[in-house]
């Protein structure tokens, strides 16, 4: 079966004019050549002429490819409707949990669902798609939280929650195969409820907290307790690895709680997971 970035690669070249026969010589079509004797290499370049082309069209007709399936259609599908135009699901521009958020409440407090009240099992969560989220969660404020073992720890993390409503919704900032970063900012924003921020305390988990929507606060320990910690860290090289990515944002910021972490952070010159702060 044709993978998907050769078949885009050849949707490319059999929907050219007729008048192109030369296209950048990508391992991709290199390979194609040379695997399947269609087209010509000379130098920087492969050529496909009109007879080329046509075999090519018969290549992906072979394959349950339409010739003329324009190039993005796989980034608009999901897995089910990937299927109606290519021989593999995978092809979906889409990941499976895309539009899917992670989300739990505080400790002994419920999710608050269109007048229902959720109570999950410690450490779990609920994994809901993010429409449906909009229209039925009933909090009052949201915590976003960027790491996933925090997250599920969350009750462990040893901050100051005190300005916090007494039931915020914990929202995962997403990443990875789980759930979406975009998907995460998306309900954030459309939500419009105040936003807390967790984040790690280095250059670049400040800088996130930083850019989050509706951003009202930054969740730490007492400044005493995070200068102690950070003097105790030994990622150095972290802080530095991220400072240069981060520091225009950080040096632009004007939440008073990212400019004061900000401070703590960039006097120790180390950076601190926020994993270092959950304690059982």
């Amino acid at each position: 079966m044709i993978d998907k970035g050769l078949a885009l690669s050849l949707l490319r070249v059999v929907q050219s004019s007729a008048e192109r026969v030369e296209f950048g010589a990508s391992a991709t079509l290199r390979k194609f050549v040379t695997d399947s004797g269609i087209g010509l290499i000379q130098g920087g370049k492969v050529l496909f002429n009109e007879g080329h082309k046509e075999r090519i069209r018969a290549w992906l007709n072979a394959d349950n490819i339409d010739p003329d399936t324009p190039v993005d259609a796989w980034s608009r599908l999901g897995r089910a409707d990937a299927l109606d135009i290519g021989p593999d699901e995978k092809w979906a521009g889409e990941a499976v949990r895309a539009q899917r958020i992670a989300i739990k409440a505080l400790k002994g407090r419920p999710l608050l669902v269109d007048g229902q009240r959720i109570y999950l099992p410690p450490l779990a969560n609920m994994e809901w798609s993010c429409p449906d989220a909009l229209q039925y969660l009933r909090h009052d404020a949201v915590i976003v939280v960027e790491n996933w073992e925090a997250f599920e720890r969350i009750d462990d993390l040893q901050v100051d929650l005190s300005n916090v409503s007494t039931n915020p919704l914990i929202l995962w900032r997403g990443g990875g195969s789980r759930s979406s970063v975009g998907t995460a900012m998306r309900f954030a924003e459309a939500y419009g409820r105040p936003v807390w921020s967790a984040p790690d305390y280095d250059p670049e988990g400040l800088a996130i907290a930083s850019r989050l929507p509706h951003l009202v606060g930054v969740l730490a320990p007492h400044d005493d307790v995070l200068r102690r910690f950070l003097a105790e860290s030994k990622l150095h090289g972290r802080y530095s690895q991220q400072l240069p990515g981060a520091q225009a944002s950080l040096e632009q910021a004007t939440h008073p709680d990212v400019k004061r972490l900000w401070a703590l952070v960039r006097a120790s010159g180390n950076a601190l997971p926020q994993e270092r702060l959950c304690r059982a």
